[in-house]
């Protein structure tokens, strides 16, 4: 018993402390609220000097009297605070004044066998007197108590009662105690170690009646999960509890069947505490009954939106699913279902959690039904009648028909009906009222958006998949555009010059060559060559070819090759292409009399190839923010606006550069610097003019 009663008052000291630190935390100001917070410093002193006497047992008996006056002091002061902005009767208020004038004398008697006037007098120290004097306090508690729970209205007695059941219990507690000692003379030692632990389940209670009473300026926020949880394991612990009392009464007169009995019902106990834990439908019941009767409100709200954020940003499932389990865990729902509205405006399945739902459902978002709770956002309850009491209202059969629904949440975005979640009823019986329908509301706004950016993300992604295509076209069609002016300009000199057997020569030789880079587009489409390899490629022999291909147009170009051979890593077709394009450009800005050079030099560790033009010219402006755009062209309708960002691309990837100098009515040069190849190959010396080593 000595063990047991140091950790009873142990504990409840610790848990007073606990209370004092979240109440002190929390006040404001209040005289009230820093009374209260004094009542749980003075619990949490009594608790620890009860235990310390227990311990050393040799602390006199008249300074644990003094502990139990300076406790009830404390309380009955908090307690006349209460009083205080209440008009009061003349016996209460006498009766207030004789309490703080019995308690001071009390503590003044206690203190008194330690003075010296107590040993100059031989004035002895009786027990009897403290002990009914302590009988009186708590009754005259129990007297405040009803007198505080009596005289304030009904509206405020939802917010003082947990205080009252808490103050009742510990001066109900203490009479018994008290009167026991008064009559024998001496404490009942098992109701005088259970107290620490009785009293300490009564700071849950002072808490919550601190939390709805801001008048006493004590902001206090009890965690609603805390609140389950301990109240999980005070339910499994009287549990356990009453299955030992009932398991010892059953040994005791069970006879030769007692102990198989005890063991029986300890092991039938055990597994329903599992079942009971492990069921869905216990836990919300429980959940149901904490939030109606601890907390002002039915949700924590941070907690929830914590949540809802959590849920639809995992990545576990699909967005659909985890859209539907969102807003089902907020009203404990087991089960729902999500409806999209289709390209046609017809709402049909799009994801299923635990509710079978048709595949072949299909809604008509002009339903009345549905048009109505899409203007209002409105979350149709289908246990109650139709809105407004109009039957052409009615939710759609289909969705009546479903197991078990209960709820329609209409998810709107832009005044568009984007989906519909169907919701299951929920584990626990409740009621749905305003609290549930305006948090619901403001998820479904929350998920309505998260799906409508996922949608417009999918429906992005698709566009730039078609615009990927329509981009391949146009650098097809632009290089099909190049050959068809071949062929153009071969059909026009092609009468003229048909019986000279050089042209004959040069127009097989471009024929060949179109023949050969249109096989190469189509095996490109049909995916059927391997991506080009860089190498060694000499570009005397590149250039050489680039302009070939640009012969038949006026004006041609002119070359002025470099003073040694320069190499570099390239595909020698694709860079001859891109060569082409500028080339081609140029001779398209000078016209036919104009002027075109092409000019190959060597700058530090680069190859520099500048293409030279005395056309129209560039302002800065259109060089820096349209000339290498993508699909813009200055040539109308005969250009695709492709060549000049291909040749900057292909030259970036090749680790070189492009630049553009113009002047505006003087003419343009366009610049491609490119890394050398193996230092050792640009030399003076004379080689073959091989393409590729």
């Amino acid at each position: 018993m000595h063990v047991i009663v140091i950790a009873s008052y142990l504990i409840a000291a610790a848990a007073f402390l606990v209370g004092s630190v979240l109440l002190g935390v929390s006040w404001r100001g209040q005289r009230t609220g820093a009374l209260l917070v004094v009542a749980a410093l003075a619990m949490t002193a009594w608790g620890v000097f009860l235990a310390y006497a227990e311990w050393q047992r040799t602390v006199a008996i008249s300074w644990v009297m003094l502990a139990e006056v300076l406790r009830y002091g404390a309380w009955l002061v908090f307690l006349s605070a209460l009083f205080g902005a209440s008009p009061m009767a003349g016996l209460l208020r006498g009766l207030r004044i004789t309490a703080h004038v019995l308690w001071v004398a009390l503590a003044l008697y206690c203190v008194l066998p330690g003075t010296s006037l107590a040993r100059s007098a031989a004035l002895p120290f009786t027990i009897s007197l403290p002990l009914v004097g302590m009988l009186v306090l708590a009754l005259i508690g129990v007297v405040f108590l009803e007198q505080i729970y009596r005289n304030i209205s009904p509206e405020r007695r939802w917010a003082m009662k947990f205080l009252v059941i808490a103050l009742g219990v510990m001066f109900a507690y203490d009479i018994f105690l008290y009167s026991y000692a008064v009559l024998y003379q001496r404490f009942n030692l098992s109701a005088w170690a259970a107290r620490g632990f009785i009293v300490a389940t009564l700071v849950p209670l002072l808490l919550v009646a601190a939390a709805r009473n801001p008048v006493w300026s004590l902001e206090v926020a009890v965690s609603r999960r805390v609140v389950f949880y301990s109240t999980s394991l005070l339910v499994v612990a009287f549990y356990i509890i009453a299955t030992a009392m009932g398991g010892y009464y059953v040994r005791l007169y069970g006879g030769d069947w007692g102990r198989v009995a005890e063991i029986t019902l300890a092991c039938f106990a055990l597994l329903s505490v599992l079942l009971i834990a492990s069921s869905g439908q216990a836990r919300s019941r429980l959940r149901v009954f904490l939030h109606k009767n601890f907390f002002s409100f039915r949700y924590d709200y941070r907690e929830e939106w914590l949540r809802l954020t959590t849920t639809l940003s995992a990545s576990d499932t699909e967005l659909p699913l985890r859209a539907v389990r969102a807003l089902a865990q907020i009203l404990d729902s087991p089960a729902g279902a999500l409806l999209i509205c289709d390209d046609e405006g017809q709402l049909v399945p799009e994801a299923r959690w635990n509710m079978p739902v048709p595949a072949d459902l299909k809604l008509s978002t002009e339903l009345p039904a549905l048009e109505f709770m899409r203007e209002r956002q409105w979350i149709y309850n289908l246990d109650d009648a139709p809105p407004l009491g109009e039957a052409k209202l009615r939710a759609p059969a289909e969705l009546q028909a479903l197991p078990r629904v209960w709820l329609l949440v209409p998810l709107v975005q832009e005044q568009r009906l984007v989906g519909l979640v169907v919701l299951a009823q929920a584990r626990a019986k409740r009621s749905f009222d305003w609290e549930d329908i305006d948090l619901v509301r403001a998820a479904g706004s929350q998920v309505s958006g998260t799906l409508a950016q996922a949608m417009n993300a999918r429906s992005l992604a698709e566009a730039r998949q078609f615009e990927g295509f329509n981009r391949l076209t146009a650098f097809l069609m632009h290089d099909l555009k190049n050959v068809a002016a071949q062929q153009s300009l071969l059909l026009q000199n092609a009468e003229r010059h048909k019986r000279n057997p050089a042209f004959v020569d040069d127009m097989l030789t471009t024929v060949a060559n179109a023949v050969g880079r249109i096989s190469r587009l189509l095996e490109q489409l049909r995916g059927g060559v391997t991506p080009a390899t860089l190498a060694r490629v000499q570009l005397d022999v590149v250039i050489d070819k680039a302009l070939a291909e640009c012969q038949a147009q006026l004006p041609r170009p002119t070359y002025e090759p470099a003073q040694e051979r320069l190499w570099v890593q390239a595909d020698p077709e694709q860079f001859a292409t891109v060569l082409g394009h500028v080339l081609r450009n140029a001779q398209d800005a000078a016209q036919a009399h104009g002027h075109v050079t092409l000019t190959l030099k060597r700058v530090a560790g680069d190859a520099a190839i500048e293409i030279e033009d005395d056309g129209a010219g560039m302002d800065e402006e259109f060089i820096r923010d349209r000339l290498f755009k993508p699909f813009f062209s200055t040539k109308e309708s005969k250009g695709m606006g492709v060549g000049a960002y291909q040749a900057r691309e292909y030259v970036r990837s090749l680790g070189g550069a492009v630049s553009v100098a113009s002047v505006p009515g003087q003419g343009t040069v366009f610049t491609i610097r490119l890394p050398l190849a193996d230092r050792d190959e640009n030399s003076l010396r004379p080689g073959p003019l091989a393409a590729t080593s």
